[in-house]
């Protein structure tokens, strides 16, 4: 309870990066409110592309490109915030994981939503090429420390190309890299004998 006997609540945004993109993902909203279609339809028309339909309907390979992930998911996040911010008030922060620092912008007044989804379409056009222009392999290695994943990526390095602890999300969940003709990476990867999960964004190199 505040000084005067009222209640203090805050609002913080937190908005989610690549890997949270589903077939039907916003369909429902634009179904019943028309100001989430409406953000929807700008972004199409911004980014010539019917990229709600491929949100709504799939194909899932289609959707799960990077240049219509990134995009998707900061169209949903504009589409939701759209429906409740008048809801829930001025938010005191907001933050996003990678990609979604974009869609924070949005939620902050910084950038509006089909501007943003321009943004990020070309950010996951770069990322696309980058990738295909050198391709490699990451994996998430789960309930091991950090240090351990580093040394098993050092002892791999040892015997083929360079392999490293490309991102760590947390003191038990690191990402290592490697080019993809490289079998080593994939034994760093199997370290803990559990084996390694596929990435999504968290396992992304940033940019």
């Amino acid at each position: 309870m505040g000084q005067h006997g009222r209640a203090v609540v805050s609002t913080i945004w937190l908005c989610p990066g690549q890997g949270a993109q589903k077939v039907g993902m916003g369909k429902d909203l634009a179904e019943r409110f028309p100001d989430a279609r409406a953000v929807f339809d700008a972004i199409d028309t911004a980014l010539g592309v019917g990229l709600s339909r491929i949100m709504f309907d799939g194909p899932e390979e289609d959707l799960i490109a990077t240049q219509n992930a990134q995009p998707a998911i900061l169209a949903h996040s504009a589409a939701v915030f759209t429906i409740v911010r008048t809801k829930l008030g001025a938010a005191v922060t907001a933050a996003g994981h990678s990609l979604g620092e974009y869609s924070a912008y949005v939620t902050a007044g910084a950038l509006d939503a089909a501007a943003a989804a321009k943004l990020v379409r070309r950010r996951g056009e770069l990322m696309q090429k980058a990738g295909e222009e050198r391709p490699g392999t990451m994996a998430a290695v789960l309930g091991l420390p950090t240090k351990e994943v580093e040394a098993a990526c050092e002892e791999a390095s040892q015997q083929a190309s360079l392999a490293v602890a490309a991102n760590i999300n947390a003191p038990d969940q690191t990402v290592p890299a490697r080019r993809a003709d490289a079998e080593g990476g994939r034994r760093a990867a199997r370290h803990d004998g559990r084996g390694p999960r596929p990435p999504d964004e968290r396992g992304r190199s940033g940019m």
